[in-house]
């Protein structure tokens, strides 16, 4: 069974040795603040997996990884480097550590061309994914847009119902909840003035969020939803 290097102490290392150590995978942890030197636990290792701000990985990369051993890896979304393999796992990762069969779902996406996730993590069964590296920004781009910029749409809606309309966002957990089991389940989620085609609706919340910084964002929403449809009719 392959060693890991773990490189970084962030949310993603946090949960990826939460992970591996409930599947009894061997691993080491490394950042600046360690004791030992990095040279030391690299020569340990047979795998290493960068897990640092994408900024810097090249960067550490280029410092680090000479030679054909050990394996390198890092799981950022959007960056391709031919210094390392990724391994990108779907999913978000809060404060909070998951269950090992919440770990178990998660999809790994690596990169076409490369190695594939049963080589770079063979004590690990989740399921995979290949993408074409040159379609990686468009990927995490989507990645981004469905999970952060929905949080932030939601985040908005908590905050503007408790400190302007005076009701609790758990109010709110209902409609949340059917709104993901729609997107899951239907291939034709929409509901609402949009997909009514209701203008005078849409138009009075344009009204109602004027001076609002999400004014600017309902008006993308909309305009982006009315090109898709008619795109799709041509």
């Amino acid at each position: 069974m392959t060693r890991y290097l773990l490189v970084g102490t962030g949310r993603l290392s946090r949960h990826l040795q939460h992970y591996l150590a409930m599947e009894s995978i061997a691993f080491e942890l490394w950042d600046r603040s360690s004791a030992e030197r990095f040279e030391s636990m690299l020569a340990r290792a047979g795998s290493v997996v960068v897990l640092i701000s994408d900024d810097a990985i090249e960067p550490f990369l280029e410092r680090h990884a000479t030679g054909d051993r050990p394996t390198w890896i890092h799981c950022s979304g959007s960056l391709t480097t031919p210094l390392a393999d990724c391994a990108h796992p779907l999913m978000l990762f809060g404060d909070e550590l998951y269950d090992d069969a919440t770990y178990r779902r998660i999809p790994f996406v690596t990169e076409r061309g490369r190695r594939s996730f049963p080589e770079l993590f063979p004590g690990l069964a989740n399921p995979h994914r290949e993408v074409d590296p040159g379609l990686k920004g468009l990927y995490h781009a989507l990645c981004t847009m469905g999970g952060n910029l929905s949080t932030l749409l939601w985040m908005k809606v908590f905050e503007e119902a408790e400190s302007r309309l005076g009701l609790d966002r758990e109010l709110f957990y209902p409609y949340l909840e059917q709104v993901t089991s729609n997107l899951m389940v239907s291939r034709d989620p929409l509901t609402g003035p949009l997909a009514r085609g209701d203008e005078r609706t849409v138009a009075g919340h344009l009204a109602a969020l004027a001076g609002d910084p999400f004014e600017g964002v309902y008006r993308a929403f909309v305009a982006a939803y009315v090109a898709e449809r008619a795109a799709r009719v041509r």
